[in-house]
């Protein structure tokens, strides 16, 4: 009846990223008059350095809890996403506490926001190691990168045997526009069900009308063998980057969990800020009211 959560609603369309939204989503109200009156200068020193052409920096972070809450767990190794998703936090907390230092003097209640950051250098160290979504880097090890020119080669040598392989049979046997093709992760070439010139090797997988089955053939065996282990053991040292990131993370839980409040403190208050001066808001004198409230 009193419209409070389209209210809420309005106020959070001013955040930057959805934690700070949710944050502001969930407010409720209080009779407690000191948090009241706190919150409220608070809001109204950044409505202030927004009235006044100066401005407090809300950035959007990704929800990186679960992926928290897992770095807590002894033995546990976050993916490349889970560690991208940290490193944009770290890169996003370093901004806002630059800006919350740097108008210390003119909003102490919101400079009071502001979290110790972990090392540069482990923010350095994501950054060399995974892309923007979370993929291993080939710079994150020279073994990595090694092992990677080695599957690189191993399905060269793969594709170019079974092409040569494929251009020796004869055309009625080999369907027409046909090329080496991947089935059940194993390098194959389509070959008519009917042909008596059929090489021999295993057989994969059929077309849907059952026309064509994809071969890989016994000549071509070895080197798939040999692309299989490249390809293994690319993934043993990917797992063992990412093992090395998730142990560079896990004694700085605790500061990562106060840069994700930072932030998310810091969208919300924002929000909030930016809504009081779009709607005309000013910080009202606040006292005990002398009866019980009836609506």
């Amino acid at each position: 009846t009193i419209e409070f959560a389209p209210v809420l609603a309005l106020a959070a369309g001013y955040a930057a990223g959805p934690m700070g939204a949710a944050r502001l989503l969930a407010r409720r109200p209080t009779d407690d008059l000191g948090w009241i009156r706190t919150e409220l200068a608070r809001v109204g020193e950044v409505a202030g350095l927004f009235r006044r052409g100066d401005a407090l920096l809300a950035q959007a972070v990704p929800d990186v809890t679960r992926a928290l809450a897992r770095l807590r767990i002894e033995g546990s190794v976050l993916d490349g996403p889970e560690l991208a998703g940290v490193q944009r936090v770290l890169a996003a907390a370093r901004q806002v506490h630059a800006d919350l230092r740097r108008v210390e003097d003119t909003a102490p209640l919101a400079a009071a926001l502001a979290h110790p950051l972990p090392d540069k250098r482990i923010e350095r160290r994501l950054e060399q190691s995974l892309d923007a979504d979370g993929g291993v880097l080939d710079g994150a090890s020279p073994a990595l990168a090694a092992a990677r020119r080695e599957v690189h080669a191993a399905r060269a040598r793969l594709i170019r045997r079974l092409e040569t392989l494929m251009r020796g049979l004869e055309s009625a046997a080999v369907p027409a526009d046909a090329t080496v093709t991947v089935r059940g992760g194993r390098y194959v070439i389509p070959v008519r069900r009917d042909s008596r010139h059929r090489p021999p090797g295993i057989v994969h997988d059929e077309s849907g009308s059952a026309g064509t089955l994809f071969v890989e053939p016994s000549a071509a065996i070895e080197l798939g063998n040999a692309l299989r282990e490249a390809e293994v053991a690319e993934g043993r040292e990917t797992l063992r980057v990412l093992r090395e990131l998730t142990l560079l993370l896990r004694p700085e839980l605790v500061t990562l969990r106060g840069i994700l409040e930072m932030c998310v403190a810091v969208d919300d208050l924002v929000a909030r800020a930016r809504y009081a001066v779009a709607t005309g808001g000013e910080v009202p004198e606040v006292a005990p009211a002398p009866d019980a409230l009836r609506i």
